[in-house]
């Protein structure tokens, strides 16, 4: 497990305090491939492979990192500014994004029971270009007035960072129970929390703002998620 190379290291430097022998690591892998799903119909799919280490003398708490490939589509959105007094916001009829991500998480491990969470660190989304309409009657116009009350073409943000954190990125977030059947098979509950973020495009070979200079907006979701895990070493 390749993933695991710099956790191996810290365990094994760990492992030589308050012990005089040196302690074994556990690691273990699992392969999530579950959705979660809102009343207002958006849904959010995923498969997660994600690797776990814990060294044998507390092997009831485990550091992950992993890879997620996910999606989020929704029907009518609003999509908010980071700053402004009042906050502006784009208008959407639907949004959609897919991306790829590396993650980083802990869990318990009772039983047969992993009680974790776990969260996009970094990554690279991409979807299709949807048509925002930017709504704004104002007394004091700002740098966006030729805009205002306009259709702007703008796409999902590419790079991301720290979405739970940070706004304007796309990713997502995960509590979790995961709940193993048999060796080969397990069910996983938990809440998704995730952000959506779009930038807008160019016009006539000008950037095209919202007021304060604003070219990105975004929105927090959340919603229950499941999914089948499939135990590769356990």
């Amino acid at each position: 497990m390749k993933l695991f190379c710099f956790f191996a290291a810290i365990s094994a430097a760990l492992g030589t305090v308050q012990v005089y022998g040196q302690g074994q690591s556990q690691i273990s892998a699992v392969i999530d491939v579950g959705t979660g799903f809102s009343d207002d119909k958006s849904w959010a799919p995923s498969v997660l492979y994600y690797e776990q280490i814990g060294l044998n003398r507390v092997p009831w708490f485990r550091l992950g990192l992993g890879i997620r490939a996910w999606g989020y589509y929704a029907n009518r959105t609003n999509l908010y500014t980071k700053t402004g007094s009042p906050q502006d916001y784009l208008e959407y009829r639907k949004v959609s994004a897919n991306g790829l991500s590396f993650v980083v998480g802990a869990n318990l491990r009772f039983w047969k029971i992993d009680l974790g969470v776990n969260t996009d660190l970094i990554g690279a989304s991409f979807g299709s270009k949807r048509k925002a309409f930017y709504e704004k009657t104002t007394t004091t116009p700002g740098v966006g007035a030729p805009n205002y009350n306009q259709w702007l073409s703008t796409s999902p943000v590419i790079f991301n960072a720290a979405p739970l954190f940070l706004d304007n990125y796309n990713g997502q977030s995960e509590a979790y129970a995961r709940i193993y059947l048999t060796r080969g098979i397990g069910l996983k509950i938990g809440y998704l929390y995730g952000h959506i973020a779009y930038h807008t495009h160019k016009a006539d070979d000008r950037k095209v703002f919202l007021d304060n200079k604003q070219r990105r907006v975004s929105q927090n979701y959340g919603m229950p998620y499941a999914a089948l895990s499939f135990p590769l070493q356990h």
